[in-house]
């Protein structure tokens, strides 16, 4: 990754809690990427209005319009800007939405500055798609749908199961799953069971 394409990378960035988007702003622009903010869909949308961005980054839950809707809405003004969402905890039907959408990431609060920094420089380095590294959203590989979601359900129980450190009840809390449920998917995605603790 070069400056010259770290400047030329103008990102929309989308979020309701006013301490996160500045800091977030606030992070990219040093790390040289054009930003600019809004903190509601409402306002996102004239932004969009305003001109062409490359890159869009909006949180899922906001109040009024959420992530989704306001996804459709710029996909009316900008069909092919990329757009990743964030969320602090995401059903398996909101991530089906965002795919439909194109989503080219999904990634999980609290989100490291430098984790998506890194993503949206990935969008600069090549087409969308190309670096992407979860099955879930390689859209450069022509991956069927169900086996997009498949690929994003096993990463959501992985990193589940790792960020409680294997403990069963807590992933099960998590992800509003049951017992029954967790274990099938487990065995249907072939997830391994060695670090889980019933």
């Amino acid at each position: 990754m070069n400056a010259s394409s770290a400047a030329a990378l103008y990102v929309l960035l989308v979020d309701d809690d006013h301490d996160v988007l500045a800091a977030n702003a606030r992070f990219l622009r040093v790390s040289g990427l054009d930003v600019v903010v809004a903190d509601c869909a409402t306002v996102a949308v004239e932004r969009l209005k305003e001109g062409p961005v490359d890159a869009i980054v909006t949180d899922l839950v906001m109040p009024g319009q959420n992530g989704i809707e306001f996804a459709r809405r710029a996909r009316e003004l900008q069909p092919f800007v990329p757009v990743l969402f964030f969320s602090g905890y995401a059903s398996v039907p909101d991530v089906v939405s965002a795919m439909r959408l194109g989503a080219v990431d999904f990634l999980e609060k609290p989100v490291e500055p430098e984790h998506l920094l890194t993503r949206l420089l990935a969008l600069a380095d090549g087409p969308v798609g190309a670096a992407h590294t979860r099955g879930a959203f390689d859209l450069s590989e022509a991956m069927p749908f169900r086996a997009r979601v498949l690929a994003y359900e096993r990463h959501l129980i992985e990193t589940s199961l790792a960020q409680h450190q294997g403990r069963i009840a807590d992933v099960l809390k998590a992800l509003k799953i049951n017992r029954r449920t967790l274990n099938e998917k487990m065995a249907r995605l072939g997830i391994r069971r060695d670090h889980a603790i019933d």
